[in-house]
């Protein structure tokens, strides 16, 4: 079922974070399977402060034998979404048999684990974890979770009975490893047991009585996570450099989220595709709880649900089970991190608790029917959701088609309107003759219009312009610089001024240096301690206006303001270099390198005494 609702999204391209996470990184691309090799790889790459070492690895196993062929990363990525489906049903069905009693008019069997598995894997919402290609991490860390939780029933089953339980908790723990392999949201495991213990199984025991260890066990867990939030977590972001690069504020964006949950659960019970915008970069911010109004209704509904899922403890556990994963799969992403305000990809792990909260009350609503037809009503919603995740996998599996429905979905979306553009761009050839080249460049300059729009559409605007010898209007160039200043300057932004710099480093752009250097003064004056911003405008300096003394002391600054950054080190020492500086300098950047170069990436250019020209990074 997975592979016939997903195949038709397996011929689309790479999205939004694809790019600077895998196909700009050169990092995770490996050329053999050498065992130094794919170590080098499991430790670089996409950020995070525990590392993601499996997904590295498996998109690193990718590329050796496929190189940036997106149907494989996708078919790998999608066929771990269907393994995931395969343990939904089996946890399911361990779940169903704990939480409803044999005789119950409403019992929940295996033909209900399975129409859940199929709803929670075929769901719409899941096209965008399982066709986007950098969303492994999410698969891989809840292919962790799930089978962490159901080791955890199965020693806890143990437990019951009286039997060994150890080797179970220890593979629950093995399996928390491998999901954190992926991805840190694996963290919340214990959320989901703790939720299981209190809407379950009672923290039963042999006795049929409470354990008092496990009950301690959960409770001083509980303390410990506080105080490491509250000590440790919480403080350096609340302040205002945390969110420097955000268009809100911490208070904003605990206010926002609300708003963001009910849309989620919306789009979960309700999954039409044109309700699933991808982009949500134009989410409105709230500033108050009656700014909008909606803040405050989504409270009212949240709360709503909160307490209807504890009376419904008794009564209804899978129902209280359900609502109390979707919240605490949200408890990170949800949380004063300086996050994006939505993702429909947070939800891969979510939308089971609903399915499964909303799978009781069905069964429950049929119980005085006959098993035939509750099995046929029960099927019925299946099916359409399996046609509405087919007609969305559709959509992904062209470019052009899935940007055109994503502007058309959220047309004051700088993201989808951006997208569009570049999918015009490329779909027309960059040939200034066909008709999407000129509907492109109407793209980016609505993007570029759009309130909060970001820096992309400007610096699209001048690569396409000055790649095809046309003078750049002033109006571009001083909208990118007004941009830069209304925000520390974040990926985007990098990005922008990287591709700009390329694009004239490689001769491919009549760019105006002036201009570009101007640009390079306004970001250092709103950033002056960015160091990626410094090693760009050294990159300017050294290979554009050829002043290799400024060239040189900008990558000073950025080297004493990230000792640990390799490649700065290796930049400077390449400039030195080339320039016959200090050798007394030179000497100990080459001890610094080669105590850095753990992988021997630069062994050969340490022997040779760094000769090749500098690279910003």
């Amino acid at each position: 079922m997975g592979l016939l609702v997903y195949w038709p999204g397996l011929s689309g391209s790479f999205i939004f974070d694809d790019f600077p996470n895998l196909v700009a990184d050169p990092d995770w691309k490996v050329t053999s399977l050498d065992p130094k090799e794919l170590r080098r790889a499991m430790t670089r790459g996409i950020a995070s402060d525990i590392g993601r070492p499996l997904a590295l690895l498996s998109f690193s196993i990718n590329h050796y034998f496929t190189g940036l062929e997106t149907l494989p990363l996708k078919a790998t990525g999608l066929a771990m979404h269907i393994f995931n489906g395969a343990l939904v049903f089996l946890l399911c069905r361990r779940l169903f048999a704990i939480a409803t009693t044999r005789h119950s008019a409403d019992r929940m069997g295996w033909y209900a684990a399975l129409m859940v598995a199929i709803t929670w894997m075929a769901h719409p919402l899941q096209a965008s974890t399982a066709l986007y290609i950098v969303q492994r991490m999410e698969i891989g860390a809840h292919t962790g979770v799930l089978l962490a939780i159901l080791c955890y029933l199965n020693a806890r089953r143990h437990q019951i009975k009286g039997t060994t339980s150890w080797p179970w908790f220890v593979l629950t723990g093995l399996s928390v490893l491998i999901g954190l392999g992926f991805k840190e949201n694996a963290l919340l495991l214990p959320g989901y047991t703790l939720a299981i213990e209190l809407c379950i199984l009672r923290f039963r025991t042999a006795e049929n009585s409470s354990s008092k260890t496990l009950v301690s066990t959960y409770t001083v867990g509980i303390v410990a996570a506080l105080t490491f939030y509250l000590l440790v977590l919480l403080p350096p972001l609340v302040q205002d450099s945390a969110y420097a690069f955000r268009d809100f504020t911490i208070l904003q964006r605990i206010l926002t989220q609300p708003p963001v949950l009910t849309m989620y659960i919306a789009q979960s019970l309700i999954p039409i595709p044109n309700s699933l915008l991808f982009y949500y970069d134009n989410f409105p911010i709230s500033t108050s709880l009656l700014s909008p109004p909606a803040t405050l209704r989504s409270i009212v509904v949240l709360l709503g649900i909160a307490i209807g899922s504890y009376l419904a403890r008794l009564r209804w556990p899978l129902v209280s089970l359900g609502t109390s994963w979707f919240f605490i799969a949200h408890a990170l992403t949800s949380n004063v991190f300086p996050l994006e305000l939505a993702f429909e990809h947070r939800n891969y792990f979510a939308l089971l608790g609903l399915i499964i909260a909303v799978s009781q009350l069905l069964a429950w609503a049929g119980s005085r029917l006959n098993m035939d037809a509750r099995r046929t009503l029960a099927t019925l919603p299946v099916i359409t959701v399996a046609l509405l995740c087919t007609i969305q996998s559709h959509t992904w599996g062209d470019p052009l088609r899935l940007a055109t429905a994503l502007a058309t979905r959220n047309p004051e979306s700088v993201r989808a309107s951006y997208d569009l553009g570049r999918a015009m761009l490329q779909k027309s050839g960059s040939d200034a003759r066909s008709p999407l080249f000129s509907l492109a460049i109407k793209e980016f300059e609505h993007a570029s219009r759009l309130p909060s729009s970001t820096a992309l559409p400007e610096q699209a605007l001048i690569i396409i312009l000055s790649r095809h010898g046309e003078d750049v209007p002033e109006q571009h160039w001083n909208r990118l610089r007004e941009k830069l200043t209304m925000r520390r300057v974040g990926p985007q932004e990098i990005n922008a001024i990287r591709s700009i710099l390329d694009c004239r480093k490689k001769n491919l752009c009549s760019i105006n240096d002036f201009e570009l250097l101007e640009t390079f003064l306004v970001a250092l004056e709103q950033n002056p301690n960015s160091t990626r911003l410094l090693s760009l405008y050294s990159d300017f300096a050294y290979n554009v206006i050829s002043d290799r003394q400024l060239a040189i002391n900008l990558m000073r600054e950025a080297t004493t303001a990230a000792p640990h950054q390799l490649q700065y080190k290796v930049n400077l020492a390449r400039m030195l270099a080339a320039s016959e500086a200090n050798s007394v300098e030179l000497e100990k950047l080459r001890r610094e390198i080669q105590a850095l170069d753990i992988y021997g990436e630069y062994s050969a250019e340490l022997a040779r005494g760094f000769g090749t020209l500098p690279q910003a990074n």
